[in-house]
């Protein structure tokens, strides 16, 4: 077993940036056999303290290039929005109360949020959706669409492009992959996990919980409960993976992928559920919603993976082809409730499938009903696409 892992190891290939710390871990290892022991030590202690030799070995968390701007995780209540790629609110903001906050051009949007969770507070019923976190910040409420302009995009897709990376939309939306179900329910054909499981929504202290009844896991119930129910497989891994550490989360992650496509091959489309955050410098948090049927639900985006971290990805663009397409089902019959498609430099683990994706489902100042109708939205027009 040990060695079957360690050839799925070797087959991702090693990053370029490794090279620099193998040759210096080399070197001190010959120095350490030479008698250096104490030259060892004092090298050692040199690059322990070294922020940028650390935040190099962390990158790896999330398929960064090593000695890209990252900041180093610190186990108290810390941004870690350099981690993900944080990234500026577009200019076409629409703010749904229409007091937007002077501050909300230089709000960051990022793909998660840190604040160890504190203990874990029984969810309320906020369907009279609060102006108030449960930290006390104020909170406002944008729908983002991308129609103002500011994306590129066609027939209602817009793209936010932070790779660097072309592609070609018009042609991925006159030639859609395509991804069926399976025949039967027994060979599933969605796997469901969360790298940070423990995102929560507004009635939880800091956005955190750990309790799945709570968290981003119920959204994931949610989903499998909808998709179940058209006849398609599921497989829900409800493990709190970024608990009791959130470093590496994204690699424990993969490992558990690789796992569940050993055991059911049959897996197509692999959904990494998570929530965002959007918070101003002056302390603003911002909720993405949508409404449907009258009633207010929270904004879905897609975070698409590509190679321009460094890492291989062969297949990304048959993975944005599937999000753009799926994007266009969706907005076909709610029209505001996708924000413009996120594309990235890292990878995410979306190597594994070409059906593979993460999806936000609102931020931390969303309340968990929000999240929960839009979720039940499209687990519809999912299963739709894959009948």
């Amino acid at each position: 077993m040990a060695q079957k892992r360690a050839k799925k190891r070797k087959s991702r290939g090693i990053p370029l940036w490794c090279i620099p710390c193998l040759l210096m871990a080399g070197g001190l290892l010959v120095i350490d056999r030479l008698g250096g022991s104490d030259t060892l030590t004092a090298a050692l202690s040199q690059l322990a303290g070294n922020a940028d030799f650390v935040q190099a070995a962390l990158s790896s968390e999330i398929g960064a290039l090593g000695w890209e701007s990252v900041s180093t995780h610190d186990p108290g209540e810390v941004s870690i929005s350099e981690v993900v790629s944080a990234q500026q609110l577009p200019d076409n903001l629409t703010d749904s109360d229409m007091s937007c906050d002077t501050d909300a051009q230089s709000a960051l949007v990022y793909e998660s949020r840190f604040t160890p969770p504190a203990n874990v507070q029984k969810a309320v019923d906020t369907s009279d959706a609060p102006t108030e976190t449960a930290d006390g910040a104020p909170i406002k409420q944008l729908t983002i669409t991308g129609k103002s302009g500011g994306y590129p995009g066609q027939d209602g897709v817009y793209v936010q492009n932070a790779s660097g990376l072309s592609y070609d939309l018009a042609s991925m939306l006159a030639d859609p992959v395509k991804i069926t179900k399976n025949k039967s329910t027994e060979e599933p054909t969605v796997m469901i996990l969360h790298t940070h499981a423990s995102e929560a929504y507004v009635d939880q202290k800091g956005g955190r919980s750990e309790d799945p009844a709570h968290n981003v896991v119920y959204i994931g119930d949610v989903l499998t409960e909808v998709l179940t129910a058209k006849g398609i497989g599921v497989v829900h891994c409800r493990t709190i993976i970024d608990s009791p550490s959130y470093n590496q989360s994204y690699n424990r992650a993969m490992d558990i992928i690789e796992k569940q496509l050993e055991k059911t091959p049959s897996i197509k489309v692999i959904i990494d559920l998570h929530r965002d955050s959007m918070i101003t410098s002056s302390g603003t948090e911002y909720k993405v919603v949508s409404e449907i049927d009258g009633e207010t639900c929270a904004q879905l985006m897609f975070v698409m993976g590509t190679n321009a971290g460094g890492l291989s990805h062969p297949n990304w663009k048959q993975n944005l082809n599937f999000a753009v397409n799926l994007q266009k089902s969706i907005l076909s019959e709610y029209p505001t409730l996708m924000r413009p498609i996120n594309l990235r430099k890292q990878r995410f683990n979306e190597q594994a499938t070409t059906g593979s994706m993460i999806l936000e489902c609102g931020t931390s100042a969303n309340t968990i009903q929000e999240a929960e109708a839009a979720i039940r939205a499209f687990g519809k027009k999912l299963a739709e696409e894959l009948a």
